[in-house]
Parts: C-alpha cells; sequence; structure tokens
C-alpha cells in the first residue's frame, strides 16, 4: 500500500508538473509566428499556479517555449513544487518537488513528457527517478525503468502504467525491492 501511494504521488506531480498552465507575456519576451519558431520565448522563468486562492504549485525553468497554436509549449531543466491539498491522501507527503531536463506539452490535448531524468524528492523522504515519463490525459507511462524509495521501502520495476485518477497503477516489467513495515511513518 505504501509503495502504491508513493508512486501514484509521483505520477501526480508530473501530470501536475506538465500541465502547469500557460506562460505569461513578459516584458522582453520574444514574440514570432514564422513556421515553428515559438510565439513565446522566456528564459530563467518563474510561475505560479492558483487554484481557488491559493498557491498549489511553483517553479522555475531555464527556458520556456509557447506556441499558440496546439497550446504547445517545451522548457528545460523543469522544476515544480507543489502543495498536495490538505485533507487528501496526498498531505502525508508534504511538498513534492519534481523535476525534468526536458518537458514538452500540448496544453490544448492534456497531453506531456518529461524526459532526461524525471525526479521526484517529497518532503517526508520519499523519492522516484526514471528516464521518461509520457501524459496523455488519462494514463501515465514510462517504459524505462523506475526506482523508488522511502521511509521503510525501495522498489524497482522495468517500467509503469498509471491511471491519473489512481484506480490503477501497474509496474511492470517485474517489481524488486524490499517493504519493512515497521518503519512507515
Amino acid at each position: 500500500m505504501q509503495v502504491r501511494s508513493h508512486l501514484y504521488i509521483s505520477l501526480v506531480s508530473v501530470v501536475a508538473f506538465l500541465g502547469c498552465g500557460h506562460p505569461a507575456m513578459l516584458p522582453g519576451a520574444a514574440v514570432s509566428s514564422v513556421g515553428d519558431v515559438p510565439d513565446l520565448t522566456l528564459e530563467q522563468v518563474a510561475f505560479a499556479r492558483l487554484s481557488d486562492g491559493r498557491v498549489v504549485a511553483r517553479g522555475t525553468a531555464t527556458t520556456l517555449e509557447y506556441r499558440r497554436q496546439g497550446g504547445r509549449l517545451s522548457a528545460s531543466e523543469g522544476r515544480v513544487a507543489i502543495e498536495p491539498e490538505p485533507g487528501t491522501s496526498f498531505a502525508s507527503f508534504g511538498t513534492l518537488h519534481v523535476s525534468a531536463a526536458q518537458v514538452e506539452g500540448d496544453l490544448t490535448g492534456k497531453r506531456g513528457t518529461g524526459r532526461g531524468g524525471v525526479e521526484l524528492h517529497a518532503q517526508r523522504g520519499d523519492e522516484a527517478r526514471t528516464a521518461r515519463v509520457v501524459y496523455d490525459g488519462t494514463t501515465l507511462r514510462s517504459d524505462d525503468p523506475v526506482e523508488a524509495s522511502g521511509p521503510g521501502y525501495k522498489v524497482h520495476s522495468k517500467g509503469l502504467l498509471a491511471r491519473t485518477d489512481g484506480s490503477s497503477i501497474q509496474l511492470v516489467g517485474g517489481v524488486q525491492g524490499s517493504l519493512d513495515v515497521g518503519a512507515r511513518p
């Protein structure tokens, strides 16, 4: 059960990271409509996402490019901190920090990819790593090895397939690891 919760947290974090919202126009931002050149390019960007008047995610990216047509974005060295909703099962993990070397997304189609090393670090000590994660609106998939650890557990699988509503999480290609039930918080 602990492992299932941890993996779901990491999946939700990456999904939230990929769908962080539209960037705002800032002074000095480049605008273009020629070919596949981005409509907006920002460097050293910081963002925050609000929900019901509260900051639910904040983050940074070294570069962020946005194309209005199709709502496509790409970012390099993306990092986000997500505050789980109070009273949910995720709240016990504390602030979730997710990073990826490259992030590409289609905001309109709710699709995205984090690659180049996707990492999750939870405030309570849980961690997860994989090379690439693909989000398609209802599922999250990694065909690369997944390493996860936290208080009392450590697991490895060859990949994962999960529904973003948490109804199904499968570690695929075999699972190895350990669980120490006495060490859980």
